[in-house]
Order: C-alpha cells, then sequence, then structure tokens
C-alpha cells in the first residue's frame, strides 16, 4: 500500500514539470503569439513563478509521504494491527524498520535538499521574488524604446489614413463640384484648396510612417536579439530547476529502495519510466516552441489605404 501511495506521489510530481508553461491555464493570454510582441515575456516570468509553485508543491507532497509513512509504521508496531498479525510480527517490525529509514532519507536527501534549492534560488525582497524582478527589468528595459517606436509608428498610420480618407473625401466633392452649374467659383476655389491641402498632408504622413517602418526594420534583429538573450537567461534558469527536480526524484527512488525483492519490482519499473520521461531539453525546446524563440512575431507592416 505505502509503495502504491510512493509510486502516485513522485508521478503526480514528475507531470506538472511540463505545465509549468501557462499551457496550464485554460484562459492563456500567451498562447499563439510570437515571444518578441509586447509583454509576451511575462509567458517567462509566468514560467518562473510556476517553477517556485512547483517547488513548494513538490515539498509539501513529500511532508506529507513521510506523515503516512511515520502513521504505518505507529500502526504496524502498536494497537490492534500487532495484535491481529501476531503469527507475523517478525515481518511487519522489518517493514515498520524500513519504513522509519525511508522518512529519515527522503527527509534528509528530498525535503531538506528542496527547501536549501528553493530558498537560494527563488530569494524573496518584500513580497516579490529578486529574481523575477531581475528578469522583468530586464525585458522591460529592452522592450521599452521598441513600444515607443511601435506607439510612434501607430499614431503615424492612423494620421495617414485619416489623411488618406478627407483626400478621398475632397476629391470626390471636387468631382461633384464640377458638374454643378450653379456652384460659385469661390466655392470650387475652396474645395480645390482643400485636394491640395490634404495631398500635401497625405504625402507627408505617408513619408512619416514608411519613414518609421524602415526604422522598425532596422531596429528588430538588434531588439530581437536583446530579448533572446534575456530568454536565454530563464532558460538556464528552468534547464537547473529541471534538473534539480531530476535530482530529487533519483533521491527519492534511492530513499525507498531500501529492500529488493519481488514486492518492489513493479514500483521501480514505474520509478524508471516516470524518470525517463523527464526530458529536460523537451520541456525547454517545447517552451520555446510555443513561447519563445520558434514562435511567429506579427511584425508591423505597412498598410496603405483600401477604399
Amino acid at each position: 500500500m505505502n509503495d502504491v501511495f510512493i509510486i502516485y506521489l513522485t508521478v503526480q510530481c514528475i507531470l506538472p514539470q511540463s505545465q509549468t508553461i501557462p499551457e496550464k491555464y485554460l484562459s492563456n493570454p500567451w498562447h499563439g503569439k510570437g515571444f518578441c510582441e509586447p509583454n509576451q515575456y511575462k509567458s517567462a516570468i509566468d514560467r518562473y513563478e510556476g517553477g517556485h509553485k512547483s517547488c513548494d508543491l513538490s515539498i509539501e507532497i513529500y511532508k506529507e509521504l513521510v506523515k503516512v509513512l511515520e502513521h504505518c509504521s505507529e500502526s504496524l508496531q502498536f494497537g490492534t494491527t500487532k495484535t491481529a498479525w501476531i503469527e507475523s510480527i517478525q515481518a511487519v517490525e522489518k517493514l515498520a524498520e524500513r519504513n522509519e529509514d525511508i522518512t529519515k532519507n527522503i527527509q534528509h536527501n528530498v525535503i531538506d535538499k528542496m527547501i536549501a534549492y528553493k530558498n537560494s534560488k527563488y530569494e524573496k525582497s518584500f513580497l516579490h521574488m529578486k529574481k523575477v524582478k531581475e528578469f522583468e527589468k530586464d525585458f522591460k528595459k529592452v522592450q521599452k524604446p521598441w513600444l515607443e517606436l511601435l506607439n510612434k509608428i501607430h499614431e503615424a498610420k492612423q494620421e495617414f489614413h485619416h489623411a488618406s480618407r478627407k483626400l478621398h473625401q475632397a476629391k470626390r466633392a471636387e468631382e461633384i463640384i464640377k458638374t454643378d452649374l450653379g456652384a460659385a467659383d469661390e466655392q470650387k476655389k475652396k474645395i480645390k484648396d482643400s485636394v491640395h491641402h490634404y495631398e500635401s498632408k497625405t504625402e507627408t504622413c505617408r513619408n512619416t510612417y514608411s519613414k518609421l517602418m524602415e526604422d522598425m526594420k532596422a531596429e528588430q534583429p538588434g531588439y530581437e536579439e536583446e530579448m533572446f538573450k534575456i530568454l536565454s537567461r530563464t532558460d538556464d534558469f528552468e534547464r537547473e530547476r529541471l534538473n534539480q527536480f531530476k535530482l530529487m526524484f533519483n533521491a527519492l527512488q534511492e530513499a525507498v529502495s531500501i529492500e529488493k525483492d519481488a514486492r518492489h519490482t513493479e514500483m521501480f519499473d514505474l520509478f524508471n519510466k516516470a524518470i525517463g520521461k523527464h526530458n529536460i531539453n523537451s520541456d525547454i525546446e517545447y517552451f520555446n516552441k510555443h513561447y519563445g524563440r520558434e514562435t511567429k512575431t506579427k511584425w508591423p507592416v505597412f498598410e496603405d489605404v483600401h477604399e
């Protein structure tokens, strides 16, 4: 019964590692967008915070496991269990001793080491974790001038489209007034001047818009490179965390693998299969495929006016 419970808890602890990416949320604001788009870097911040939560989860899981094993040991040595199974008391005591050894090993080699890792890597400053603030500060620093450029592009596009629509309206008015025999010369001149004005304004706005798009294309490679540099640092941190979990799983396997007998063959096989499926590079590659460097960023493109 204990072995089944150990396997269950371990598998529950392994499985969430593939879900520390924002995929775990039903409403996922980061999915389907390029990493270099505004605020998409927060997917990496979420991954970091999810890693912290998974550390807490694993610690709590194994603390509960220790409690179960301690309770099981007490039950096997005292009370009705001992009375009912007195003929097999030696086997019961042996299993109880084994559980005590397991609890000590789990506490020392799994829980204590995981707590030490979490405290060293997820250091808090007031209400926030220092690394979160550091990564987010660096992402914002790189993205700030890029967002300013995108805002200028958006404003220039709006002005260009507005001027183009006004020019179209002025030209239509000029065509109509040409067929109006009763129209005054002053009115015709006014409309003609309006056409000239919006022709000039439209050309100026087009040039401004086009120039900003050229600036964006020139800045894009450097911006993308800097964003991915910071992303690589978050990848390195995540890789270290995943490696720590692999060490924890191996330590847990060692903690419970005190006796090598037929009763535990299935448990060992499940451990090996579970740990074998824990692929650090695959997790990193999955994140980058769906949220990082392999995503397709929607870069702004020049949008002309379509009547």
